[in-house]
């Protein structure tokens, strides 16, 4: 819907509402015809909806969600809106390198609730996670499954902690799902959800309705990739724009599964689960030729920092996508040599693990802005004056890494805090903050990761 504003008579503002007709639930579906056509440099409003097509809200119960999360194969949890078509946005062909569409975010405007769902099935020690298993008997009692809400106090932009008002969860509001339509490539592939375990290369995560298997491609929302999706960044939050390239005609933008808090991991499957009566964005269209620091993955802009991102099914395999994108894109940026890009890499080394349960894996580095920025510092491997922090490495497995530091920091909250392991499971998904330790140069790499968790979310009784 089209508004009239006096704003800039160049561009239009647009308001696109969450209705049926704007929404899917669980899928990306590129052959729908788009909720909205706009014109590069336009605005628009966004509305978005909770989980579950709108179903997720205070009152749900864990079977209810798993009956209709199980109605349809290959559905994800996510409701979206969308799609947005931008007209002249175009992909890659013979003769053109193909466009990226960039999204930047105005304002975001949250609900008064957030809930948050905690899976046996689906979490970081779960019996079937991700990466291989890591859960000692003692992990038993903060494995059960469950749903929770919660009151967000959107003039304070913090959440009070269940029935602990001396723990304060500040409040972060940013789409967990911000994605275009992946390649018509990745449609076809073979669905591998159904697989005990993906394929380390070339997993498919679409599913073919209708008689006619080449017909429609329904694509799960769950997992992200280098057409952006679930990628569920913290920083990509307002005065962010995301970058993505464009694989199919017009882009088709979708949007949903908007957190109000999430840690780097969001560990016990969810995060602080909310929706957006406004998400209000900026799209515009960049032409690769004139930008060669665009390529195929999802790059996010903040004031100080360029983000770039590493997804795969494993985390070992993330984090060395990540390390060629990150090389990749500061050689074009800087145009500097390949050599002095992996030094520059690893001295501004900043690089959290975005998230550990949506059977495509995420990291991401944080890259200055500044060329005369300081060297970073090494990940903490004890708590300092302002985090609680555990520390843990693995020679070989960047996820039991992950694991290890994980768990011993949701131990330690238990323990500061006063509060059982269940609570701290759930805490730790909205405020654990998990990162990478600077990779080595020698022969034998070693595998870091540093969990912190801010003193401040503990307010004095």
């Amino acid at each position: 819907m089209k508004i009239n504003t006096k704003s800039d008579d160049k561009h239009n503002f647009y308001v696109l509402p969450a209705t049926p007709a704007t929404t899917t639930w669980g899928y990306f579906n590129s052959s729908a015809p788009p909720a909205l056509t706009i014109k590069p440099g336009d605005s628009v409003a966004i509305e978005t909806l909770p989980g579950g097509g709108g179903n997720v809200a205070p009152g749900l119960t864990i079977d209810q969600l798993e009956y209709i999360n199980a109605a349809e194969e290959g559905r994800g949890p996510h409701t979206m809106t969308g799609p947005i078509y931008v007209e002249g946005a175009s992909p890659a062909s013979k003769n053109y390198p193909g466009d990226i569409i960039a999204i930047h975010i105005n304002k975001i405007r949250m609900r008064s609730y957030a809930t948050n769902n905690s899976a046996d099935f689906g979490g970081l020690f779960s019996e079937f996670g991700q990466g291989g298993t890591y859960q000692p008997l003692k992990m038993a009692p903060f494995t059960k499954h469950f749903i929770d809400s919660y009151y967000l106090d959107n003039e304070k932009m913090e959440m009070e902690f269940e029935r602990h008002p001396h723990i304060v969860v500040p409040l972060n509001p940013f789409p967990g799902t911000l994605g275009v339509a992946r390649a018509i490539e990745d449609e076809n592939k073979d669905y591998s959800g159904s697989l005990p375990t993906p394929p380390l290369n070339g997993a498919g995560w679409c599913v073919k309705k209708g008689d006619d298997r080449s017909k429609i491609a329904k694509c799960n929302t769950k997992q992200p990739g280098n057409f952006g999706g679930n990628l569920d960044l913290p920083l990509m939050t307002v005065g962010s724009t995301t970058y993505l390239p464009v694989y199919q005609k017009g882009g088709l933008i979708w949007t949903g599964d908007s957190h109000a808090a999430q840690g780097n991991g969001e560990i016990d499957l969810d995060a602080l689960e909310t929706a957006f009566p406004e998400m209000n964005v900026t799209i515009d269209i960049i032409h690769r030729s004139e930008h060669p620091e665009f390529g195929d993955q999802p790059i996010v802009e903040t004031r100080d920092s360029w983000v770039t991102v590493g997804y795969e099914v494993s985390l070992n395999q993330a984090l060395d996508s990540l390390k060629a994108e990150t090389i990749r894109f500061l050689m074009a940026k800087r145009q500097i040599s390949r050599g002095d890009a992996e030094q520059l890499m690893l001295k501004f080394w900043d690089c959290p693990i975005s998230e550990v349960v949506d059977e495509v894996l995420g990291t991401y580095c944080i890259l200055p802005k500044n060329p005369k920025a300081l060297k970073s510092a090494d990940i903490p491997r004890k708590d300092t004056s302002t985090h609680w922090v555990s520390y843990a490495s693995d020679p070989d497995d960047l996820m039991k890494a992950m694991k290890k530091a994980s768990y011993a920091s949701v131990e330690q909250m238990s323990r500061v805090l006063s509060i059982p392991s269940a609570k701290a499971y759930k805490l730790a998904t909205f405020v654990q903050d998990c990162r990478i330790g600077r990779p080595t140069t020698t022969d034998k790499p070693i595998y870091e990761v540093s969990c912190k968790v801010p003193k401040k979310i503990l307010r004095s009784k």
